[in-house]
């Protein structure tokens, strides 16, 4: 597991650089830093209860309503590659729990790599770093369940979800293991873009127990805050 010293060191040093640099950017951008352009959708979320997420929100069935937003990374024009971007809430009565994700590969080492997709529908996408879970260390994940073209445009993940033709299953895996499907995201609607785009969602939400580990989180505390205050509201 990593050590929580070092996280605070991270925290301490190299983040307080990171977090204003990203706030300045979101300030003169007047959006997101990154994934300034979305779409948002109603979600619902049924878990199956995973025994290695015990003490989780996936640890545990049940079904839970929530928020998924699809996104552009760097904003690139319509349909260039870009990073894309998958970010989940889940709406407990403890609080929210956000799970960010982004276009990568399945494969052990190609999981914490960001890697430029164009298709919405048919991409892998990865949290990328880990979280603990009591005594493990886990990666996060989505496949989409998707029939139909490619979704290469916002529009067209909206027209797919208002067709009931996209959906997504979430995964777990050990940093070097084999993923297993953990819950089904039911797309169920679109969400206006006004209250969509003000939807802030963080790694550091984490009402469900899936909480962010390591240095490299350590670094995203300062970051996804300062990013935050600097956004219009």
């Amino acid at each position: 597991m990593p050590s929580p010293e070092v996280d605070r060191m991270v925290d301490a040093t190299a983040g307080r650089v990171a977090g204003p640099a990203f706030g300045l950017g979101s300030f003169l951008r007047r959006a997101r830093v990154f994934h300034p352009r979305g779409r948002s959708f109603t979600a619902r979320v049924r878990c199956a209860g995973d025994p290695r997420l015990v003490g989780t929100v996936l640890g545990r069935a049940g079904v839970h309503e929530g928020t998924v937003r699809l996104s552009r990374g760097a904003g690139l024009p319509e349909p260039l590659p870009d990073l894309l971007g998958l970010a989940l809430r889940l709406d407990l009565a403890e609080g929210p729990q956000d799970l960010l994700l982004i276009s990568s590969a399945p494969a052990p080492v190609a999981r914490h790599a960001l890697l430029p997709a164009r298709d919405y529908g048919g991409t892998h996408y990865s949290s990328i770093t880990t979280f603990g879970v009591g005594t493990t260390t886990v990666v996060l994940g989505a496949v989409p369940v998707h029939s139909g073209p490619r979704l290469e445009r916002l529009q067209e993940v909206s027209e797919a979800v208002d067709a009931g033709r996209l959906g997504l299953t979430l995964l777990v895996a050990e940093p070097f293991g084999g993923w297993a499907p953990v819950a089904d995201v039911e797309l169920t609607g679109p969400v206006p873009d006004g209250p969509g785009e003000r939807v802030r969602y963080t790694p550091f939400h984490h009402a469900g127990g899936i909480e962010p580990t390591g240095a490299v989180n350590a670094l995203r505390r300062r970051a996804y805050a300062d990013s935050q205050r600097g956004r219009p509201s």
